[in-house]
């Protein structure tokens, strides 16, 4: 009788210190999931600013093949379709209000992704880097290089001689490059920053 009672408080005593284990993980696991959430909805709402916006051609993806599949009206797939230089192209305005609306999308973008970058470089001084957020903020660094493609390309397009509002342009494509390489930089230290945490879940278990 005296085993089994032993066995039974034995039992018991495990089951409470598991529960307990449990609970402060998750409560552990609760307060990372916020900060890091942070990343990951910031990338993807500069994503979609970027989407909405025109910089960038949106991609097909589930609704483009629902669309083709079902039969999405033609016209307004030929809009999403046409680039952001196309658009400017397109638009038979002034050189100076094109140079104008170009300037004002890269230095939106920049601010964006540059915001973005901080809330970045905070989850590495926490240390807990996860996969899902990497690969937000590798996928709106991705973004951002297409932004800058589009500007440029943009810029380009447009006829005339140098003037202010050109060089203005130029300018602020320099600060949205010069972001782009700083997010670039914070993305490898996201990433060995990830590696190591990985490996050293792996040593531990």
């Amino acid at each position: 009788m005296k085993p089994l009672l032993f066995c039974l408080a034995t039992l018991a005593l495990t089951g409470c210190t598991t529960v307990s284990m449990v609970s402060k993980q998750a409560i552990v696991e609760t307060e990372l999931t916020e900060q890091q959430s942070e990343v990951r909805e910031r990338a993807e709402a500069f994503e979609a600013m970027a989407a909405d916006e025109g910089w960038v051609m949106q991609s097909g993806g589930l609704s483009g093949l629902a669309d083709m599949l079902f039969g999405a009206d033609q016209s307004a797939a030929d809009v999403t379709s046409q680039s952001y230089a196309q658009t400017i192209a397109a638009s038979a305005e002034e050189p100076a209000a094109i140079f104008a609306t170009v300037e004002a999308d890269a230095a939106t973008a920049a601010r964006s992704l540059q915001e973005l970058d901080l809330i970045a470089t905070a989850l590495l001084e926490s240390g807990e880097v996860q996969r899902a957020d990497l690969i937000s903020f590798e996928s709106a660094l991705v973004t951002a290089q297409k932004c800058y493609r589009s500007f440029a390309e943009a810029t380009g397009v447009v006829e005339g001689e140098a003037s202010r509002e050109r060089r203005e342009t130029e300018a602020a494509l320099r600060v949205l490059a010069n972001v782009i390489d700083g997010a670039r930089i914070s993305a490898d230290q996201m990433a060995a920053a990830y590696a190591a945490n990985d490996t050293t879940g792996e040593t531990l278990s």
